[in-house]
Parts: C-alpha cells; sequence; structure tokens
C-alpha cells in the first residue's frame, strides 16, 4: 500500500536548509499494523505528514496504492487524501462549534455525499466506538477518550484503506489509551492499516511491525514476536 524510496524532506531556515528526512526507504503492506517511534524533532511527524499526502517530499518517491503521487495535481491529492486515509490526532482537532455527529460529518461533507447517507453513517460509526448516545453532544462536554473515540469515528467516515494516528494516546490517561488502542486493534483486525507515531513502547508494542527513527533516519525495525 504504502512505498517510500529515497524520501528526502528539507525546509528552508532562514539562509541555512535543514534536513529532516535523510533517504527514507519503507514499505507498509496492506492490513499491517505499525507503529513509528524516534525522540523529538527525529522527523517521525514530518514521516507521517508526508505518508498521508499534507506534504511532499524535498526529492525521492512516494507511492500509495500503486500510484506515484508526484504525478498527481493538488485536487487529485486532496481527492485521494479525502477518500482513502483517516488521521486521528493527540489534540483529537474537534471542531468545538459542532457536535460530534456533525465533525463525524465533515470528510463525507467534503466528499460529496448527501445529507441524509451522512447523517445515517455518522450515527452508525458512533455507535462502533460506543458513542452513540452522545451523537448531539457537543466536545466541551466529552471527556478525552469520548474526544478521541469520536476522532476514530470520523477518521473512518469515508471507508478509508489507511488510518494515520499521531500520538492517538498522549493526552489521555492510562486506562483510557489502553481503550483507545483495544478499539485501534479491533479497526485493524478487521482490515484496515494503520500507522501510529508514538513515544510510548507500551503502545507501540501493539503493532505488528515497530519502526525506529533517529535524526531523519529509520535506524531499526522490529517486528513482534
Amino acid at each position: 500500500m504504502i512505498e517510500l524510496r529515497q524520501v528526502v524532506k528539507r525546509y528552508a531556515n532562514g539562509a541555512d536548509t535543514l534536513t529532516v528526512l535523510k533517504g527514507i526507504d519503507l514499505r507498509i503492506e496492506d492490513g499491517e499494523f505499525v507503529s513509528i517511534m524516534g525522540p523529538s524533532g527525529s522527523g517521525k511527524s514530518t514521516l507521517m505528514h508526508i505518508m498521508g499526502l499534507l506534504d511532499a517530499p524535498s526529492s525521492g518517491t512516494y507511492v500509495f496504492d500503486g500510484q506515484d503521487t508526484s504525478a498527481l495535481s493538488k485536487p487529485q491529492l486532496a481527492r485521494m487524501r479525502n477518500q482513502s486515509i483517516g488521521f486521528v490526532f493527540q489534540n483529537f482537532h474537534l471542531l468545538p462549534r459542532m457536535n460530534a455527529v456533525r465533525n463525524v460529518e465533515l470528510p463525507m461533507l467534503y466528499g460529496g455525499i448527501g445529507r441524509g447517507e451522512r447523517r445515517s453513517r455518522a450515527l452508525e460509526l458512533l455507535g462502533q466506538v460506543g458513542l452513540h448516545e452522545r451523537a448531539f453532544h457537543w466536545p466541551s462536554a466529552l471527556s478525552g477518550g469520548q474526544k478521541q473515540r469520536v476522532a476514530i469515528a470520523r477518521a473512518l467516515a469515508n471507508n478509508p484503506r489507511l488510518i494515520l494516528a499521531d500520538e492517538p494516546t498522549g493526552a489521555l490517561d492510562q486506562k483510557t489509551g489502553r481503550e483507545i488502542m483495544e478499539l485501534l486493534q479491533r479497526l485493524n483486525a478487521a482490515g484496515t492499516t494503520i500507522a501510529i507515531i508514538t513515544h510510548d513502547p507500551n503502545v507501540a508494542a501493539v503493532a505488528n511491525r515497530t519502526i525506529h527513527i533517529v535524526d531523519g533516519v529509520i535506524v531499526d525495525e522490529v517486528h513482534a514476536p
């Protein structure tokens, strides 16, 4: 599903150039559950942004689902991102002036899905993550774990083949974090490819494969027993 070949990412830093990723080679197969670990500033979030089509490599090749992404226009990339990738972030990124069900509907709205179908699917997804009774609550009335469940339901809105999660348990207590990871495991068992960024070895251990990145370079890969 995902293949990065010698991916480099550079940013202008005043008169200097900062190289964040330094020749990344990475392949993630359909249906895998992969964790990416590394210290702060190692390049792991930049790597996720490239994998999620939120940013582009400075050089190298990124192939997503058999398609060389460098050959795609911005509208084509946006459509691929909307239809094929779901995102889960540490701080949830829910819109505060929309209730839970409307937050879940957003990706479908951008995907051109009709109002009735959007509402029906959003309610179904909130039920799947155990929040049907909270569907019309505002984010301010939800706990951290409930907000993350809404975010996961939103990530699933367009039936993505890939979920990218950046520190999905980072703002949660230990018990709630375990519940979120169990939910992601169930999604993976149902066929969704999942890649998570985490600093927590207990979270990383849930994945089938852990990739360690340091200073923009993959230094190690560990497969679950």
